[in-house]
Order: C-alpha cells, then structure tokens, then sequence
C-alpha cells in the first residue's frame, strides 16, 4: 500500500515547434493570441504544478522539436524546469517523435530534478519523500515504433504506486495486464480515457489544439492518490483557442428558417461552452437543392461577413474561418426515382457511395481532358474519394438542373481558401 498521499501532473503534446493551422484572413486582435497560443498553453501547465503544489510532472513526448524551435523553444523548456526545480517539484520526461532525447543539444545541460527515459529500453525511476520510496515510474522515449508494447513495462512488483510512460498507439486490454497503476500516454493531440478503472489509462492530449481536427477542451490531467491508492483524476482545460465545426443542415435553409437567427444561437452556444476563450469556426452549409439561391454564393458571402463583423472582434471573439457548401446530407428522393439523365446520374453515385468510392478512378480521365490544368489535378486528386464524390454528385445535379456552378471557383468554399 501506498504509504503517503501524493499528487502529480500527466502532460505532453506541446509541440512548440508547430503553430495553429486552419486560421484564414484573420483579424488583427486575433493574430498575436494566436501566435502565443501554445506557448501560454504549455506555460501554464508548469504554473499549475505550482499553484497546486504537485510532487512531480510527467511528459509523455513531443514537447517540441529543438532543431526547429530554435533557442526561443529550448530556452523556455529550461526556465520552466529551473522554476519546478527550485520548488523540489521532479519532472520525468519520455521523448516523443519531435522530442526525441537524442535531438537535445548536448551542449545544453537539463536541470537535476529532470529525468528523461531511455529511447532503447523501460528505464525505472523512483520518486522519494524524505528518503521513503512512493512511487516507482517505468517508462522509454519513442524509439519510432507506433505501437506501445506492454510486455517491456514487465517488472518485480514492489509495496510503491506505479506509473507507466509511454508515447505512443496503445491496447487498453494489453497495458492492463501488466502490474501498473496507472498509465500515463502521450502522441494523441486529443485526450481520451482508455481505461478507468484499475489500472487508469489516459491519453492527457495536447494544451492547445492545432487545427479543426482537434476540437473541444484541450489541457492536461492533474492526478491525485491517497494512502489507500484511491485516485482521483482531473482534466484541467488550460486552452487559450477553440476549434469547432458547425452543420448547418439543408431542413433548416428548407423550413425557411432564418440563417441569421440560427447562426446566432450556435455562436452563443460556442462561446458559452468556450468559457471565456477565442473560438475559430467552420461553417458547413449543406445546401437545399430545391431552394438553392437561399444558401448561393452571393448569400453565403453575406453570411460570412455579416458573421465575422458580428462575433470576430469582440474579447472573446468566434472567428468564422470558412464557409463551405456540401450536398444536402440526403438529395430529395424523387430526384432518384425519376427516369431521368438526373435519376441515373444520382443512382450511379449513390452506388458509389455506398462502396466508399472505391472504384473510382479519375486520374485517366484527368490526364486526357485536361492534362495542362494543375487546377484539376489538385481539385480532383488532392481529397478523399468521398469528398470527391460529393463535390462531382452537386456539380452534376447542379449541372442537370441548369445551375452552372464551376466546381474549382469560390464560390463552394468561402474565406480564403481556393480549394
């Protein structure tokens, strides 16, 4: 049995080396915010372990990456360390992809309370309170393996609380079968709980998102253990932006729903569960066919302005990013069923999309027909089959209906982007 009561802080996912993405014709009160993001994100998780006095730190890999941050990054990392070192606060360090231990300037020599993993094998570390043992940590920097293997974590069970480091994809069910108490894992920008009960496995996830892949609350988690080994685990948001994307369905435009009104009350709801912090948005406006002026390039202009001048310079503010027009999720079914060019065509490509858009191959056609456009090749190469799909099936229906919609304009996205 655990002899004290202890406390400590999971971490990682900094990447000092990377800035946040998915951010277009952004406001000037914006752009500093956005540049210190993950500089203030990691700050903070270093302050908390002061604030709450925990007994150690653990950080499960790409902090940053030294040979891309530069002196700014690696300078930080040591007044950090310097500051939990003066405080007795331990840190133990298991190098990452970015952060691997053997891209640390040699010349630069890491605190003493800094213990980093070996990349090669599970290295052991014991945590000591006055002498006493409490905690043993095992724990190995990435060696470029995608997979965490529990069999390595295998050890002689002792009377200390154990925690395991680990960077890395990882089995819930294989890391419970070996001796550990808790598994602290780093690689995933997202947090995530594999397991909670005994033995806690946890993905803490990155302070800052990067992208609008990685939405919601980003922080890391602060774990406290009682003399009976009881855990209680908290997931502390120390995020300075948010990332979101909102679906604006085609029912809505169909129903005769005022846009406006609507768009308004999302952006309320994003910024109260923001809870004080900046959030980018993407729009996604799946458009009504039937009706397809409501949501057409001249509307969806003056929605992404009217919302950027409306919610993107306050303190905070929800920046809309972009604006996207999508097929609706279901084209009206009548429009399948006709005998029509229009029927086959939406028959054809309900077929396709039902096989994930497998069979489709449009480099022989591209290379044919417009060998010279780098436009197309890009348009119609550079996404996913299913979004290509879609892109080709509402330039189609558009085309059939006598819409004449140029599918590589701007008028399918909105905010910068030509994709």
């Amino acid at each position: 049995m655990a002899k004290e009561s202890f406390r400590f802080i999971h971490a990682s996912d900094f990447h000092l080396e990377r800035p946040l993405q998915d951010i277009l014709d952004l406001p000037e009160n914006l752009k500093k915010t956005l540049v210190d993001a993950p500089w203030k994100a990691a700050e903070a998780v270093f302050e908390h372990a002061v604030v709450e006095n925990v007994d150690f730190v653990i950080l499960c890999g790409d902090l940053l990456n030294p040979l891309t941050c530069g002196a700014a990054g690696v300078a930080f990392l040591l007044d950090q360390f310097e500051t939990l070192r003066e405080r007795n606060i331990e840190v133990y360090w298991a190098g990452g992809i970015v952060d691997d231990p053997e891209r640390w300037p040699e010349a630069v020599v890491l605190p003493s309370n800094v213990h980093v993993f070996s990349k090669h094998e599970v290295e052991e570390f014991t945590f000591r309170r006055h002498q006493t043992p409490l905690v043993t940590l095992l724990g190995r920097s990435s060696q470029g393996a995608e997979n965490i293997r529990a069999a390595e974590y295998a050890h002689d069970p002792d009377d200390n609380f154990v925690i395991a480091v680990a960077f890395g994809k990882a089995d819930s069910e294989t890391l419970a079968t070996e001796r550990v108490d808790y598994w602290a894992l780093g690689g995933q920008h997202q947090s995530e709980i594999l397991r909670s009960d005994e033995p806690a496995i946890r993905y803490c996830g990155s302070p800052q998102a990067r992208a609008l892949n990685e939405p919601g609350e980003h922080g890391f988690v602060l774990v406290d253990v009682d003399a009976q080994r009881n855990l209680q685990i908290h997931c502390i948001d120390i995020d300075l932006v948010r990332y979101a994307t909102q679906d604006i369905d085609a029912d809505d435009v169909a129903l005769g729903r005022d846009l406006r009104q609507l768009l308004s009350k999302r952006v309320a709801r994003l910024q109260s569960e923001a809870s004080g912090r900046h959030v980018l948005v993407k729009w996604r406006v799946h458009m009504d066919l039937e009706n397809a002026a409501v949501v057409g390039p001249s509307a969806i202009e003056d929605l992404l302005g009217w919302l950027r001048r409306e919610f993107g310079h306050g303190q905070p503010s929800c920046w809309s990013v972009e604006m996207e027009i999508l097929p609706p999720k279901e084209l009206p079914a009548k429009w399948k069923e006709e005998d029509t060019i229009l029927g086959d065509f939406l028959r054809t490509a309900a077929a396709h999309r039902k096989e994930a858009g497998k069979r489709i191959n449009l480099k022989p056609i591209i290379d044919a027909e417009t060998p010279a456009s780098s436009v197309w090749q890009s348009a119609l190469t550079g996404a996913s089959p299913i979004a290509t799909l879609e892109k080709s099936t509402l330039l189609g229906v558009d085309l059939l209906r006598g819409h004449q919609v140029d599918l590589v304009a701007s008028t399918r996205r909105f905010g910068g982007s030509e994709k």
